[in-house]
């Protein structure tokens, strides 16, 4: 291993312009180096601690990390960052063999990387101990009850949902909740639309990130419904003056295809023998649906397309973990913070721009894949502290040999990735889920290398998309890379 085991560094986020999280804060900087840990960071404008914080307390601002072993990030880390031979830890988004990740993996097995990924990180009893899914669960429940109320208000429906902005414009979930609180203050005393009584709010999943939606949800006026409560419900006047909640865990959607049941160990270990029973038995009767669910490729879908067109009662999707075509089918694409819901029609299964022209008979679709990012000082807190005592095991660690010899417990050797240039027995699994699509991953590279340089060439390229919005021509330069762009899209390989 090349660095000082004794030396943190922590990069600049790099992903996008609103990641502001660090893996680091500058309290949790204070206790690794008042036990002998010298603590690095490369100088950021965008974190959510400023530089004078972490100088304070003891730590160095310096771009050049090499002095250091082990290495934090929070999003994906260009490959270009990589310093051979370290350990570096971050949210790596590979373990499913992401495709839009391998080459990142392969930079990381070329340099003879150590990738630790906190994704993975979990106790003896297989429960995460590194998770965001909470905060995600908080802000993507507040931004979606800002995009109800406009999405409402396009179908001539004014509520209190209009009268709050996106998670990322306040400063904390104190603030928040607080928001939060004012809505829920009309609903009591004004009421909701007649057009939309009862409002019912399902809830996939009993995880983290369900949790964090419930914390936000149960601040409005509301009454806890069970699944199997709602197939029986009849509203009553007090529907007006509140919203109704279900959560569904995973023994109400799905079930064994043969035996009708559901049990837990069966169907982590077979998922291939359940199928979702939700659409059929519950879904038809949510006014919001939002999805928490854990998903894998092997898992059965909850909603698909051909189910999400018999929903005339649904308004909206709000996908929190939002897999492409995953638990919900109809989830096409990830959506940012500037442009965050899409339209999704199921009568001709298409996805269009969030305007009243295309409003009748579309819902509203949330996919947000970076949320936590919006509560960046709450998140930042809770993945450094739950970070701090692994950083000073691996400190400790010896990497001369084995993993297995390294002195690292059972939850870090078990996250570990990559040791020293090489897939861990664990995951060689990768490799052969990338063998299944080796064409889609070599045309995916080859494409992302074409347009990467098609972009580098068109420095203006994403500035004049993004006028173009307002009516604003493109340039030529910007209209020949779009129309090179598209020819290598449609070129059939991807």
């Amino acid at each position: 291993m090349e660095g000082d085991k004794l030396v943190i560094g922590v990069l600049r986020e790099t992903k996008n312009y609103w990641e502001c999280r660090t893996p680091l804060i500058p309290s949790d900087a204070k206790i690794l180096i008042e036990k002998g840990i010298k603590v690095i960071l490369q100088p950021s404008s965008s974190r959510c601690f400023r530089d004078s914080e972490y100088i304070s307390v003891g730590a160095e601002i310096n771009e050049d990390l090499s002095e250091a072993a082990i290495i934090l990030g929070v999003k994906e880390v260009q490959p270009r960052n990589f310093l051979p031979g370290r350990i570096f830890m971050f949210f790596s988004h590979t373990f499913k063999a992401q495709a839009y990740n391998m080459p990142m993996l392969d930079a990381m097995i070329e340099k003879k990387i150590t990738l630790i990924d906190y994704e993975c990180i979990k106790n003896p009893l297989g429960n995460r101990t590194v998770a965001l899914g909470k905060f995600g669960g908080n802000s993507g429940a507040m931004d979606f009850m800002q995009g109800l109320g406009k999405y409402l208000l396009m179908k001539n429906i004014s509520s209190p949902f209009l009268c709050q902005g996106f998670g990322y414009m306040y400063r904390d979930l104190d603030d928040i909740r607080k928001e939060v609180g004012k809505i829920g203050d009309l609903i009591k005393n004004n009421g909701l639309p007649t057009p939309i009584i009862p409002m019912i709010w399902g809830i996939l999943g009993n995880g983290r990130s369900s949790s964090g939606v419930q914390e936000i949800l149960s601040i409005l006026p509301h009454t806890i419904l069970t699944p199997d409560d709602l197939l029986s419900f009849a509203p009553g006047p007090e529907a007006q003056f509140q919203i109704y909640i279900v959560t569904f865990p995973p023994n109400t959607i799905y079930q064994n295809k043969t035996t009708l049941t559901f049990d837990r160990q069966e169907y982590n270990q077979n998922p291939s023998l359940y199928e979702s029973i939700f659409a059929q038995k519950y879904a038809k009767n949510l006014s919001v649906i939002y999805n928490c669910l854990y998903y894998e490729t092997i898992y059965p879908k909850v909603l698909t397309t051909e189910n999400i067109r018999l929903l005339d009662k649904l308004l909206g999707i709000c996908d929190i973990t939002c897999d492409l075509r995953g638990t919900i089918e109809i989830c096409h694409k990830f959506t940012t913070p500037e442009e965050p819901f899409f339209l999704y029609n199921p009568q001709d299964d298409r996805m269009y721009e969030l305007c009243k022209a295309h409003v009748e008979g579309s819902l509203l679709y949330y996919s947000m894949d970076f949320l936590p990012t919006e509560l960046p000082r709450d998140a930042s807190s809770h993945l450094s502290n739950c970070l701090v005592p692994y950083l000073i095991e691996i400190c400790h660690g010896n990497y001369e040999n084995e993993l297995e010899t390294s002195g690292l417990c059972s939850d870090l050797i078990d996250a570990t990735h990559v040791y020293k240039g090489v897939l861990t027995q664990k995951f060689r699994y990768i490799e052969d889920l990338r063998g299944r699509m080796p064409n889609d991953i070599m045309v995916i590279n080859e494409n992302v290398r074409e347009i990467g340089q098609i972009v580098r060439d068109c420095p203006q390229l994403d500035s004049d998309v993004d006028n173009a919005k307002y009516g604003q021509e493109l340039t030529r330069e910007s209209k020949i890379a779009l129309i090179r762009i598209a020819k290598i899209l449609n070129r059939g390989k991807v």
